[in-house]
């Protein structure tokens, strides 16, 4: 299943305005965590899920702390540093393999977005996440966190050439064990994610920047816009500028 969310997200989608409550629809989804959070990084709305990792009972006594308040280090500095840059404009996470805590306090794998949310002047004002279990084995941790290192570099570094080589020996595997992770996470292959990786963040740009088409294809790993718009038609079905016009 792939779990994909707009960015950014007008809080109307997710927050209660008489229309839809985000947190009551995920209460329902056990190996799914849901979190609001405000300009500050607080929480603001929460699952029954993530009262439960928190080690709470009640959703009231997450409202209004942060990550790094209620998760041990270093597992919370790095949620609150994860909200930071997005809360200031920094890209979007997109099933980001990272270590949560599971009910009874235990580490597990799970795969994690997050989104700014924006109002209608288009201003950040918080941000929207999920985070959802892994259920296949991912091997032993150390494994695991190996191809957590990949798909982080490569989310990183979408400006270079990315060879399955390289991302392979950073994760310490073949390149067709690294295949096959890949291919369990998100049931493609691991040069297709890194394509698909390159397109979101494109289509991210020329949502969200006035950048030279020429600029958005460097910054995708493109070597020139021709090249660039070949690929973006063959996997969007429209040209980079067609996509912009849309708005």
């Amino acid at each position: 299943m792939d779990v994909s969310l707009p960015s950014p997200l007008s809080p109307g989608l997710l927050i209660d305005h008489g229309f839809f409550r985000g947190d009551l629809l995920f209460d329902h989804v056990p190996d799914t965590v849901f979190f609001l959070k405000d300009r500050q990084g607080r929480y603001t709305a929460v699952n029954h899920t993530l009262v439960g990792r928190c080690g709470f009972e009640h959703k009231s006594e997450l409202i209004g702390k942060t990550a790094e308040q209620v998760f041990p280090l270093p597992l919370g500095s790095g949620y609150s540093q994860q909200d930071q840059r997005i809360l200031q404009g920094g890209p979007a996470i997109k099933a980001q393999l990272e270590l949560h805590l599971y009910g009874n306090r235990k580490p597990g794998w799970c795969l994690t977005w997050k989104v700014a949310v924006t109002d209608p002047q288009g201003r950040i004002v918080g941000l929207a996440g999920l985070s959802r279990d892994i259920q296949q084995p991912m091997g032993s941790t150390k494994e695991a966190a190996a191809v957590s290192r990949a798909i982080e570099h490569v989310a990183r570094h979408l400006d270079s050439p990315l060879p399955l080589e390289e991302l392979a020996a950073l994760a310490g595997l073949s390149v067709f064990q690294l295949d096959q992770r890949i291919r369990g996470l998100f049931g493609v292959t691991a040069g297709q994610y890194v394509l698909r990786a390159r397109i979101e963040r494109a289509c991210d740009l020329l949502r969200h920047s006035r950048d030279p088409i020429s600029e958005i294809a460097l910054a995708c790993g493109y070597a020139d816009q021709a090249s660039f718009t070949r690929q973006f038609r063959k996997s969007v079905g429209l040209t980079p500028s067609a996509y912009r016009a849309m708005g």
